[in-house]
């Protein structure tokens, strides 16, 4: 869901750009068609590249898997603490206030935020008050 909302914003900039141009220059319907071929191809390259570029950031939402299965679609959702690029070590805070150290496997698929692998987790323990 995350490239394709990528792709979607990008197309449409850049389709926008192109009736732009199609109303203040004068050029036929047969330019505009090839504008708008050139915005599709222009938007699938930067909706792969793009998230190659940035990596993660701190605040991104990334899942946490611990199979090795990359067809894996379900794990436990955190969000970035520090920032990093494939293969680095990052931190996630999980919704439940642990901590977990793991390393970033892939960057956002069609559907899914970026996968890391857990490394180490730190759990909150409660003092016993007797």
């Amino acid at each position: 869901m995350l490239k394709i909302m990528l792709f979607v914003k990008s197309f449409l900039v850049l389709l926008m750009i192109s009736f732009i141009v199609f109303i203040f220059l004068d050029i036929d319907v047969l330019m505009l068609l090839k504008m708008a071929a050139g915005a599709t191809v222009i938007s699938v390259v930067f909706s792969i590249a793009y998230p190659e570029i940035r990596g993660v950031k701190g605040g991104d939402t990334v899942m946490i898997v611990t199979s090795d299965n990359p067809l894996t679609l379900v794990g436990r959702f955190g969000k970035a603490i520090d920032a990093g690029k494939k293969n680095a070590t990052i931190k996630i805070k999980l919704k439940d206030g642990n901590e977990i150290v793991g390393i970033i496997e892939g960057y956002s698929g069609i559907i899914t935020p970026p996968r890391v692998k857990p490394v180490y987790e730190e759990r909150l323990v409660e003092r016993w008050k007797p």
